[in-house]
């Protein structure tokens, strides 16, 4: 039935309402503060009204207007009858087309925390007019004493709440402490003399890189070592020591699966590098790297990577770190031919040249990719050539020339260095070996190998070394002497070293962190509403006024981004807010690269969805890399991302995914509800140590919250009741969580008080605040945006049921979620695919037996 029998009716009720906000003084000077003109038209019955809020008295008239007004709010009179009682969720209206709004909305919707007053006004307005018939039955129920229709529920015996161990409960990996330390690394020196003294140390390296391998290649025969994968760069020696001593200590590398060359270059201990190859508790990484992912923070070395191409996106957010920090270090990728055809090597390139990032991409053409030649699948006879695409210097060189290759990178590193932005440099070389050992190799004939052999890098320097007279003929012998000694010490003791203790297989996944970020304490008053938009960037803006390391980087964030979350923060911070190619892989990689270098970067994906076009950067590099150096590096990152439907964006704009990350070991995962909420997460993922994916919900923007002024923390791990009550609980992620509470009301009215439990953090879980509520209500609903199968409630309801006996129990637990399909276009099919008001309170009656 209609709210409003006809347009006469309409104008009776909201003029009494009107008058009543325009008569309360607090009320009407902070709605005259918009100094705006608002028309509200609306539909069954038709009606409009025009109000003045740029004078007091606030002056209001029904029926047409002539004059101007800032905004226009169409919708039906039953809709505006929703707004006032309070149970419309604005931004959901306005998505939904509910409520149709033209002209200034996003000052409009400033209006909404002033209006609020309101919704407690208008229930009094309508009694005062003997209508209370359009009040709500669960606001009637609680005035009049309808909760006897419920009291079998309230008098049943209470059951005591069950033993609950609650630190087994939410044990995590994250070690907690009360205060950080911060200390530097003292990076090498790089080689000092002569450019001779240079040149001889250059050969010393080679032969070093030489013993080492052929000893793996050994090893990895007799079965030593603990591994069915590693990949040898003999032959390949002089690109490795060629470019890493055209740097200075305190520049860094990254790396490939094919990297111990590169490490060794740079100036890693052989032995305990050799040790880790042995997955030895006294190696670089603690035994946890191994040989495709040996790092040492030491020498600058932010570790190979089994991801081919990764390395062109974490080199290149080290660059972005230097320029950040206004110092001169230069980053160095090396790439394999492959790693060329990857879609992230095009996306680093691109980004490093956008911001003249100081980065060198060192491709090492050994000829094949895996087992197939690189004319076979690239038809760019000269990789360097590529550079063209991106307006950025290049060079080719003899890659088995160990002073062709130091030429040319000394002349990329200045000019990095200069600020003049990064270069291309392809080393054309060859592996003597197969891609991995106990290949075959039966791709190539014996005559090519043969014909690269004798361009062997070694001989080359050697022999040019001794006719130039740089190098007496007898230290020659005494060199490689030395290299295998040295392999064969090191090799000995890595036999012997301790395997790593079992305790040591739970630490490294996550960093130490402050404890104060994961302690709920008293929290401060608040004193004003503000959207959940506004929050973020009040969080957003603290946080980099706070800490000259945090910066923003996203498509178009300048502009505030799709939702407008980060406008105005490039005035204040110009240097700091950073708009990046639409390139997911460079936005998240580059972000990975900063943290370890020192930064804190917030970065922005458009939309949850694009989530998969950056899941390696997140899964592979952001999550794992401190766990597989061993705890060299920290991670401190945050990608902010908007997820969720009701936009009418169909598929590829819609979802939901929180649940898909929550199973991958060192990430963090958030998804707050509501302004407040949303404030404080922020500002502690930003202060955190770890990587944390922070989803935010589209629909939730709009809302409006109660939030302190100033600095606000909200404790990660740490579950809030949102409404408390004794017949069930409801556990709602995220934009549920406004529907939870909306449904909590509908039952309140049948006498049924339902607890709505917001976790806030998904991972780490406050599982104990959970089973407590449970424990005492015997009764579980959980309520996602998410898809049914494999969904976060799944989760939850596993830890409940494995903590409580089956007798705590009343019913069976029960699951609210999107339904098992794609999110669609169509109006009415997108409603009928996410979970609403209606959905919960059926799942509870199902609970209760009702």
């Amino acid at each position: 039935m209609a709210a409003f029998s006809s347009t006469d009716d309409l104008y009776h009720v909201m003029g009494a309402l009107f008058a009543r906000l325009a008569a309360d003084p607090e009320i009407a000077q902070r709605l005259a503060e918009s100094a705006m003109v608002v028309r509200f038209r609306w539909r069954e019955p038709d009606g409009e009204a025009t109000i003045d809020l740029g004078r007091l008295p606030i002056a209001f008239s029904f029926g047409a207007s002539n004059v101007a007004a800032d905004v226009e709010m169409s919708q039906t009179a039953d809709t505006a009858h929703r707004f006032w009682l309070g149970r419309l969720n604005v931004a959901q209206a306005i998505a939904t087309r509910q409520v149709v709004a033209r002209g200034s909305v996003p000052k409009a919707l400033k209006l909404l925390p002033a209006l609020r007053p309101a919704f407690a006004l208008y229930p009094q307005v309508l009694r005062e007019l003997g209508r209370a018939d359009l009040l709500p039955a669960a606001a009637e129920a609680r005035r009049t004493g309808g909760w006897l229709a419920g009291a079998w529920q309230r008098l049943r015996p209470r059951r005591a709440i069950a033993e609950i161990d609650e630190a087994a409960l939410n044990a995590n990996l994250i070690p907690l402490v009360d205060a950080l330390s911060e200390s530097s690394i003292p990076f090498p020196s790089p080689p000092a003399g002569d450019e001779s003294a240079v040149r001889r140390e250059m050969l010393r390296r080679m032969l070093l890189i030489r013993a080492f391998e052929e000893h793996l290649s050994d090893a990895f025969a007799d079965g030593s070592l603990p591994t069915e994968a590693i990949h040898l760069s003999i032959g390949q020696e002089a690109t490795a020591v060629g470019a890493c001593f055209a740097l200075r200590g305190d520049d860094v590398i990254v790396t490939t699966h094919r990297g111990h060359g590169h490490v060794l270059a740079k100036g890693a201990d052989p032995g305990r590098m050799l040790a880790e190859l042995y997955g030895k508790a006294t190696g670089l990484c603690g035994g946890k790297g191994g040989s495709m992912h040996v790092t040492d923070a030491a020498t600058g070395v932010l570790g190979a990577n089994g991801i081919v191409g990764a390395s062109a996106l974490i080199a290149t957010g080290a660059a972005l770190a230097s320029r950040l920090a206004g110092d001169d270090r230069v980053s160095v990728a090396f790439l394999g031919d492959g790693a060329t055809n990857q879609g992230m090597f095009h996306e680093a390139v691109n980004f490093a040249a956008v911001f003249d990032l100081p980065v060198v991409f060192v491709i090492e053409n050994n000829q094949y990719g895996e087992f197939t030649r690189i004319d076979r699948h690239c038809r760019v006879a000269r990789l360097a050539d590529r550079a063209t695409a991106y307006g950025i210097s290049d060079a080719t060189v003899d890659g088995n020339d160990a002073d062709a290759v130091l030429a040319a990178m000394r002349t990329a590193v200045q000019h990095a260095r200069s600020g003049l932005g990064p270069t291309l440099v392809e080393c054309l070389t060859y592996r003597w070996h197969g891609h991995m050992e106990g290949e075959q190799a039966r791709y190539r004939s014996d005559e090519e190998v043969a014909r690269w052999q004798a361009l062997d890098p070694i001989v080359r320097l050697r022999e040019r070394l001794l006719l130039e007279g740089v190098l007496p003929g007898d230290e020659v012998a005494v060199m490689a002497l030395e290299a295998e000694a040295a392999v064969a010490d090191a090799a000995a003791k890595a036999r012997t070293a301790p395997l790593p203790p079992a305790a040591t297989l739970a630490t490294d996944v996550f960093a130490p962190e402050l404890r104060v970020l994961y302690t709920a304490a008293p929290a401060p008053p608040a004193t004003r509403e503000v959207t959940c938009a506004e929050a973020l960037r009040e969080a957003l803006a603290e946080e980099m006024r706070r800490d000259p390391r945090v910066f923003l980087l996203g498509e178009d964030v300048s502009q505030g981004g799709y939702f407008a979350v980060t406008t105005g923060l490039v005035e204040e911070f110009p240097t700091r807010v950073l708009d990046t190619p639409i390139s997911e892989y460079a936005i998240v990689g580059a972000a990975v690269g900063a943290a370890m270098c020192g930064m804190r970067p917030v970065a922005e994906i458009l939309f949850s969805d694009f989530i998969t076009c950056c899941m390696d950067p997140l899964v592979n590099q952001a999550a794992k890399l401190r766990y597989m150096s061993g705890g060299q590096y920290t991670l401190p990152l945050v990608v902010r991302t908007p997820g969720g439907a009701g936009l009418g964006m169909a598929a590829q704009h819609s979802q939901s995914l929180e649940a898909l990350l929550t199973g991958i070991p060192g990430l963090i995962i958030i998804a707050p509800a509501t302004p407040r909420d949303a404030k404080g997460l922020l500002k502690a993922a930003i202060r955190s140590s770890n990587p944390v994916v922070f989803f935010e919900n589209k629909l939730g923007y709009l809302s409006t919250g109660a939030v302190p002024e100033g600095d606000c923390i909200v404790p990660i791990g740490v579950a809030d009741v949102k409404r408390a009550g004794r017949d069930a609980t409801v556990v709602a992620i995220g934009g549920m969580v406004a529907a939870a509470l909306a449904a909590a009301e509908v039952l309140a009215a049948e006498g049924v008080e339902v607890e709505v439990v917001d976790p806030r953090t998904l991972v780490p879980l406050d599982a104990a605040a959970i089973v407590r509520s449970v424990a005492r209500t015997g009764r579980l609903v959980t309520v996602e945006e998410g898809h049914l199968t494999h969904g976060f409630g799944a989760e939850v309801i596993a830890r409940v049921v494995e903590a409580l006996p089956p007798s705590a129990f009343k019913a069976p637990p029960r699951r609210v979620a999107a339904r098992d399909v794609p999110i669609p276009y169509a109006r009415n099919l997108e409603r009928a695919v996410i979970p609403d008001e209606a959905r919960i309170v059926l799942a509870v009656h199902r609970v209760m037996d009702r």
